[in-house]
């Protein structure tokens, strides 16, 4: 079947050979149409609907009053154009006789090739000119560097922990001292001995022990 874009194709001729019949077929079919068909059939041909009332007074069939009235309400062309009594019916066959016979193919032909050298064209990319901007590739960021680690605040002197404990504070270490057994003691200073080695802190304790017990 035509498209609409095959029909622009359409040569303007009169293909009536009985204006009179062409006249009175023209307006009733198109008249007793309903209003989306008759939409249609306008929208296929591409004329106005004044095109159709003007048909309708001289009785001038042209090929795209013709063909889409035709293809729209199944009726064959030869109908309108006043060529056969009977209605009949509108398939391709019919349509390629029809367009062969009233020398309509090869115009219509030329409007299909026009539209794919359009399609065509449209999809070429344009010639010369500059070429399109390239996005470039973002450089990376350059890599964070690394936060100065944070020094550990030095140990601790041994004599500061001592001269901290103070002279008060040492003599409770003493009373809390001998108040302790013997094997108490023994055991605490095992203890903070073996801490003496990796704790400052315990270092200092430690010498400040021995020092209330060998008082």
């Amino acid at each position: 079947m035509l498209t609409a874009k095959q029909f622009e194709g359409l040569k303007k001729t009169n293909l009536s050979t009985d204006t009179a019949k062409s006249k009175d077929r023209i307006s009733t079919d198109f008249k007793s149409a309903s209003s989306e068909v008759k939409r249609e059939i306008i929208a296929l041909s591409g004329l106005t609907r004044a095109t159709f009332y003007n048909a309708f007074q001289s009785g001038s069939a042209s090929p795209k009053i013709v063909l889409a009235m035709a293809q729209m309400l199944g009726v064959s062309p030869y109908y309108y154009t006043g060529e056969a009594d009977e209605k009949g019916e509108f398939d391709v066959k019919v349509l390629n006789a029809f367009l062969k016979e009233k020398k309509l193919a090869v115009t219509v032909k030329k409007a299909v090739a026009k539209e794919k050298t359009k399609t065509t064209e449209a999809a070429k990319p344009a010639k010369r000119g500059r070429k399109p901007a390239t996005a470039k590739a973002a450089k990376p960021a350059p890599a964070a560097k690394p936060a100065p680690a944070v020094k550990s605040a030095p140990a601790a002197n041994p004599k500061e922990v001592v001269m901290h404990i103070g002279i008060p504070k040492s003599v409770k270490l003493q009373k809390a001292v001998e108040n302790l057994d013997e094997e108490s003691a023994v055991l605490l200073l095992r203890a903070l001995i073996r801490k003496s080695y990796v704790n400052d802190n315990a270092k200092a304790l430690c010498d400040v022990i021995k020092s209330c017990l060998l008082s």
